[in-house]
């Protein structure tokens, strides 16, 4: 399976195939590659904790569900239900800063992956 790994997306290749000629094709390039480690997708993840405030949440929760996906994928089926909680989370959550939950759920998910 291919992974796409680019601002506005995170997660599976949904292009079917690459002799599909599609009219209005939004991805110019390809940017389908194997999956990375989970564990450089929860570092990736931690890095962008600065801009979940505000607005930024609702890119960042897609991230986490990518990266539950990843995990998920790669037979991490307890940091994928940690981070499929910290999703469900910042869905529900209304406050403005939530960051201090988003580390520690990371911290959580990193510690239950068998690659730690």
């Amino acid at each position: 399976m291919l992974w796409v790994d680019c601002d506005t997306y995170f997660g599976p290749n949904r292009r079917r195939g690459e002799s599909c000629l599609r009219l209005i094709e939004r991805r110019r390039a390809n940017c389908a590659a194997p999956p990375p480690p989970l564990s450089t997708a929860l570092r990736q993840l931690r890095l962008r904790v600065l801009e979940a405030r505000g607005v930024g949440v609702s890119a960042f929760v897609d991230r986490v569900q990518g990266t539950a996906a990843l995990a998920e994928l790669q037979d991490e089926p307890e940091a994928a239900c940690e981070l499929k909680n910290l999703r469900a989370t910042l869905d529900r959550t209304c406050l403005d800063d939530v960051r201090q939950h988003i580390y520690a759920s990371l911290d959580r998910a990193h510690a239950l992956t068998r690659a730690a």
